[in-house]
């Protein structure tokens, strides 16, 4: 019985044993601590004005593009943990009450919109559409000849 009872000891030891080989309590004290992501620095929201050759012809084309922020179609609150960063855009044009996501850094394009002036709010957001920076641009779009 002994021999069964040390048996039984034994086996229960190597059940507590981590896979470090640290038994119980000692496990704590010697695993590697945990690694924390390093500070990021502030995202950076660039715009330009719309590009005045294709604007005279009534079609608005704004460029922009993200410093230290990469933008993807990704969201929600995994994906904010993401490191590097990641984001989108929201577009809103002429104050409206609603706006558009975009989640590439292709340059805006706007067509069909009436003559005189416009203002489009781009804004910066994280992957929970948290606004990080917004930028807003207004430009003229000009009279057209009417076509016969």
């Amino acid at each position: 019985m002994t021999s069964r009872g040390a048996f039984l000891g034994f086996a229960l030891a190597l059940s507590i044993v981590d896979p470090m080989g640290w038994p119980g309590a000692l496990a704590q004290d010697h695993m590697p601590p945990a690694v924390s992501a390093p500070p990021q620095p502030a995202a950076h929201l660039v715009v330009s004005q719309p590009l005045a050759g294709p604007l005279s012809a009534g079609l608005v084309v704004i460029t922009l593009r993200t410093e230290n922020l990469k933008i993807v179609p990704v969201y929600g609150e995994t994906a904010s943990q993401v490191v590097p960063r990641i984001g989108h855009f929201h577009v809103t044009v002429d104050d409206g009450q609603w706006h558009w996501l975009q989640a590439s850094e292709e340059p805006i394009i706007l067509q069909g919109l009436p003559s005189g002036p416009h203002r489009v709010v781009i804004e910066l957001a994280d992957a929970n559409h948290k606004v990080l920076e917004a930028e807003t641009r207004t430009f003229d779009i000009p009279q057209r000849p009417a076509s016969h």
